[in-house]
């Protein structure tokens, strides 16, 4: 049983939460044990709050996840987990994560609150309006950011905001048309909303967002408020290395037919754990570094 529900927590989901993380990181706080402590633990309230939502939602969602040729082996969808039993864990774990929201930060409190209300907005109401439905998720990564920020007392670049919500959308519509491209004819079936998409009009937005996410990204490296705050004028070096894990999304979506989940495509690719791992050693290599400050003399 406990297997089961700590299945239906979906603990893999919570990479998508390291985002709370990046304020720690671009607020130069990474190796301050006190700061680090209080995100690691912002990560663990958020992470289980988010899991009880995801319990949630595979309560409601039970009949239609059972039409679904993965989402059927979901323990709740399959039977195998009492419905009972599963809400009456997710009764106790929710209160707890909460009060430990509201011992870090009051501010992460109340926005841990809205992202749990805003998912069951999402759940009755959003997921059921065509491109609103992926937007909701992508403000969801936002909340993630800004939480992750402000319970260490830290502003967050509107710019990363801008591409953190960028970045979710082309993952976003991304999830849509690889579900399409695997249900086929009955996508209608297990997500009403899919009849209202096409592949050709996602492979359009995919498009539009995935240039945005790059542009917003740009912007950041070379604004003069980013080079004052890192304390580096040299940002604009990670592009490069932002660009191909953008077209290497794009290969696992077309290529490797993995949109439809995009958790397990990121989780599994070397080439894109890789080059996270690259980027986050240069970030840290251009904000701690001590460089000049100097613009390079080219030879």
């Amino acid at each position: 049983m406990i297997y089961l529900y700590l299945k239906l927590m979906r603990v893999p989901q919570w990479v998508k939460n390291i985002i709370l993380f990046a304020g720690l990181i671009f607020s130069k706080k990474i190796f301050e044990l006190p700061s680090l402590t209080k995100v690691c633990l912002a990560f663990l309230c958020f992470s289980l709050v988010a899991s009880c939502q995801y319990v949630f939602n595979d309560f409601l969602d039970q009949k239609e996840d059972a039409k679904h040729p993965e989402k059927k082996n979901r323990p709740l969808a399959s039977g195998e987990l009492d419905s009972g039993i599963a809400l009456a864990i997710t009764g106790v774990i929710l209160p707890v994560a909460l009060i430990g929201a509201y011992k870090l930060s009051p501010v992460f409190f109340y926005l841990t609150i809205f992202y749990l209300l805003f998912n069951m907005l999402y759940s009755k109401v959003l997921k059921h309006i065509v491109i609103l439905d992926v937007m909701s998720i992508s403000i969801g990564f936002v909340l993630r950011a800004i939480a992750g920020a402000v319970v260490i007392g830290v502003e967050f670049s509107h710019w990363l905001l801008l591409c953190t919500f960028m970045l979710a959308l082309f993952w976003g519509f991304s999830k849509r048309r690889g579900e399409i491209n695997i249900l086929k004819t009955d996508a209608g079936k297990h997500r009403k909303i899919l009849e209202e998409y096409s592949i050709e009009f996602l492979d359009l937005m995919m498009a539009v967002v995935a240039t945005l996410t790059l542009v917003s990204y740009v912007m950041y490296t070379v604004s003069a408020e980013t080079a004052k705050s890192l304390g580096t004028p040299y940002m604009v070096y990670t592009v490069p290395i932002v660009v191909y894990a953008i077209f290497r999304s794009l290969y696992i979506i077309y290529i490797k037919n993995m949109g439809h989940n995009p958790t397990k495509a990121i989780l599994t690719d070397v080439s894109v754990l890789v080059s996270g791992f690259i980027w986050l050693l240069l970030i840290l290599f251009l904000m701690f570094g001590n460089l000049s400050g100097q613009p390079p003399v080219l030879q």
